[in-house]
């Protein structure tokens, strides 16, 4: 079976295709995604969606790696626009809790629920996980890269590793997205987050030691 990873097509008909497998994907599974779908959705017959994803594996791959890369993509905006303009340390940490008030929402964590489905389907796809750990590295770079700025001016505090931080945080972040999902008690998403925002604003704005 040949499979190729085609999750940024620079044509315009593999880039259709694309768009219409990733939300098959996302309205009902990867067990739901068929080709006749695929063809019917973007207008285009069997051999086209050979020809630009190897086969329907190389398409569902392709279709899980672009999901990730949106979900990434959206992360950086989200960090970037709440964060990285800040002039003083009070527009920072105004910035800071805006955002982070914005990833416990409830879109956020379907954003996040997203990133752990495609990390599932990567489990037993070697060359899929091995893109995806890529896109998480890239993932963490704006975060750290802003943080090392308001580390630098004194904004947060000085003896914290802003890389280890950041990977915890983005970590955690995604077991609240599992909490959510897999919750018994209602009440276990909201305690889950406020024991997080409490976390993660202690260790970046508390006394150091």
């Amino acid at each position: 079976m040949s499979v190729t990873l085609n999750p940024s097509p620079e044509s315009a008909v593999a880039d259709r295709i694309l768009g219409v497998a990733k939300t098959i994907l996302a309205d009902v599974g990867e067990a739901g995604l068929r080709i006749d779908d695929v063809m019917e959705g973007a207008s285009v017959q069997a051999p086209v969606i050979y020809r630009h994803f190897g086969s329907r594996e190389g398409l569902v791959q392709s279709a899980y790696l672009a999901r990730h890369t949106d979900n990434v993509l959206a992360t950086i905006r989200l960090f970037a626009a709440n964060s990285i303009d800040a002039a003083d340390e009070t527009e920072f940490r105004a910035g800071f809790d805006n955002m982070m008030d914005i990833i416990f929402s409830g879109e956020s964590v379907e954003i996040a629920l997203v990133r752990l489905e495609v990390f599932a389907a990567g489990l037993k796809r070697p060359e899929l996980a091995g893109r995806l750990s890529e896109g998480q590295a890239i993932a963490v770079e704006t975060p750290i890269a802003v943080l090392e700025m308001a580390q630098a001016k004194g904004w947060i505090r000085p003896d914290i590793n802003v890389r280890e931080f950041v990977i915890w945080a983005i970590s955690a972040t995604l077991g609240q997205a599992a909490v959510a999902r897999y919750r018994r008690e209602p009440e276990s998403a909201k305690l889950w987050a406020d024991n997080h925002l409490l976390a993660v604003r202690a260790v970046l704005f508390g006394a150091s030691s």
